[in-house]
């Protein structure tokens, strides 16, 4: 996710109980990163007071090359093939702040701490299959009609329990169990900047970035082409608070489809799914262990359509002008 002000005043009560040092040479270090780093989060601190723009500074918590990271890699290919970033459970801030209590992360709390998880048989370097049913519904949209703008977008509802996530809201339509996951740069107090897009030949060529929100059981994302985090643009990163529907202008339905802007190519994929439980418990660690294995995917086909022929986040001027060179 890449902070804003908004963001920071709106989560700042919650996130000044989470505040752990991302960085202590005596401590532990996650694998992947350099010693004695459990993350690459940037100091909101200092990021307010440089207005979100961090110029030359370095992350010392920064992974080796190649970027993005085995194991944040997200694409969209239909329905049923592709991967997103959801809390990582083996994340050691993770596990300090939250499993080791008995608890399960909300999407924001978990920022900066994914791990890519994959409907399909293709699975990018790192990542790990979805558990079986935690995708309740995905739709997926193809659009190439603006060149320099393609971009693939999906959205659906989660079974959060299944996931290992928590979905629960601390009242209706209340802006804190939602978040979104991005690539947006660490210059940029970007706090997922090593994540990204797999732009093999099995998943998406020509795709860099990626925007991911979901919360309250419902997720969204767009992969999309170098050049377009900027407001405005497919990838548009200052809508961060804005949530799927106004800011991906979509309504969540059940059933698994796809459509080709371009072609007007329209297909259905069946999926059988057992009943959601009645019940859901999504604040316990339970399910994080489900979460973090390998359960596979729902049956699936795919089928042709017939009809197939033809909250919102502040952003300064300043940010928006230091992106546009870092990017």
């Amino acid at each position: 996710m890449l902070s804003t002000p908004t963001t920071a005043l709106l989560l700042l009560s919650s996130a000044a109980s989470l505040v752990r040092a991302q960085f202590d040479p005596n401590g532990p270090t996650q694998p992947g990163l350099p010693q004695g780093c459990v993350g690459s989060v940037p100091n909101l601190t200092q990021c307010t007071i440089s207005n979100y723009y961090l110029g030359d500074m370095v992350d010392r918590c920064a992974p080796p090359l190649p970027h993005p990271v085995p194991g944040q890699q997200v694409y969209i290919k239909d329905p049923t093939n592709f991967c997103i970033n959801l809390p990582n459970p083996d994340s050691i801030f993770l596990i300090n702040n939250f499993y080791s209590w008995n608890k399960l992360p909300t999407i924001v709390q978990a920022e900066g701490f994914v791990q890519s998880y994959c409907m399909g048989s293709y699975l990018p370097p790192g990542s790990k299959p979805l558990p079986q049913f935690g995708i309740r519904s995905a739709h997926v949209l193809k659009n190439f009609t603006v060149p320099g703008q393609n971009y693939y977008q999906i959205h659906g509802f989660l079974d959060c329990d299944v996931l290992g996530v928590n979905c629960t809201q601390s009242a209706p339509g209340v802006y804190d169990d939602g978040g979104q996951y991005d690539d947006g740069p660490f210059i940029n107090c970007g706090k997922e900047p090593y994540s990204g897009v797999d732009n093999s030949t099995l998943a998406n060529p020509g795709m860099q970035h990626y925007v991911e929100m979901a919360g309250n059981g419902l997720f969204c994302m767009r992969v999309c082409e170098p050049g377009n985090l900027m407001a405005g643009r497919p990838c548009d990163l200052t809508q961060d608070t804005a949530g799927c529907e106004k800011f991906m202008k979509v309504q969540f339905t059940e059933g698994f489809t796809f459509e080709d802007l371009t072609t007007g190519q329209k297909s259905t994929a069946t999926v059988s799914l057992p009943p959601r439980k009645t019940t859901t418990t999504t604040t316990t660690a339970g399910a994080a262990a489900t979460a973090s294995g390998s359960t596979g995917n729902a049956a699936v086909t795919a089928s042709p359509s017939k009809s197939g022929s033809a909250q919102t986040g502040a952003f300064v001027g300043a940010v928006l002008v230091a992106l546009a060179f870092a990017l």
